[in-house]
């Protein structure tokens, strides 16, 4: 059932609230001291996650303010799978509060059910269906995709530090699970044409190639990495040609039009 004027009232209060808790925590997370924290295999550039970081907030800015002036159909999605994202804002803001303050283990269970949250999201929903492109960018690069991508990484990075995973061993069982970052955007991609993710792996797998090369320059870990980005970044734009044909032959997203109609009965 569409929202009324009283629930997306409720909807634009409730988000604008999360959302600014999680600017919050992320303002507070941005203060930790980097020397203060075990350097692990998953490390990734300081400055391309905080730039990760500004154009997602200002990417989920941008979808809080369309609420305010949606379309119908814009709007039926919305009432679809809104609450996702207040779920992820506030949960955000729980993990910095949990990580600045070294409940490492309490962190990672955070990260986790936020990661199903989101996952739950892409399946439940499927966004990466929505059209026209412009519905796409809107709701699922900053609600799903970004989202979805950094939770992933994090749960890698936490739980690195969380088991204080730096020595020698710890980098040798590394080197073998960071090629889950090539699997699971792989996954999206061939499965379901989703370059948004793709793209939002590829930067933070480049993210992480440098983090490491600053630290380790005789490492296994980076190379990896570079490569599984290099592979990401072909593969991300092989589905955003598939993609541009698909659209070229009018071919739209059946998935979400049957939703929109359920929504309108």
């Amino acid at each position: 059932m569409a929202y009324n004027q009283e629930q997306l009232t409720t909807y634009k209060a409730v988000s604008i609230i999360a959302f600014i808790l999680s600017v919050y925590g992320g303002l507070v997370f941005s203060g930790v001291n980097e020397s203060e924290l075990i350097h692990t295999p998953y490390t990734a550039s300081t400055i391309l996650l905080y730039i990760y970081w500004i154009v997602l907030y200002l990417w989920q800015l941008i979808y809080i303010v369309q609420v305010f002036f949606p379309d119908d159909f814009r709007l039926s999605i919305v009432s679809l799978i809104g609450w996702h994202f207040p779920i992820f804002s506030v949960l955000n803001y729980v993990w910095s509060e949990l990580f600045i303050n070294e409940h490492y283990f309490l962190s990672e269970i955070v990260l986790i059910i936020n990661f199903l949250n989101i996952l739950t999201l892409y399946f439940a929903h499927k966004t990466f269906a929505l059209r026209p492109i412009s519905n796409y960018l809107l709701i699922h690069m900053p609600l799903v995709a970004m989202t979805m991508a950094w939770l992933l990484y994090a749960i890698f990075w936490n739980g690195a530090i969380w088991l204080h995973i730096h020595k020698t061993w710890g980098r040798i069982v590394a080197n073998i699970f960071i090629w889950t970052f090539l699997l699971v955007p792989s996954f999206f991609l061939l499965l379901f044409n989703d370059w948004a993710t793709g793209v939002s792996f590829t930067f933070l797998l480049f993210a992480l190639a440098f983090g490491q090369l600053a630290t380790k320059v005789f490492a296994l870990q980076w190379i990896f990495a570079f490569i599984i980005a290099g592979i990401l970044a072909v593969m991300t734009i092989g589905a955003m040609a598939v993609g541009g044909i698909r659209q070229q032959n009018g071919e739209n997203a059946p998935l979400l039009v049957v939703e929109e109609e359920q929504v309108g009965n």
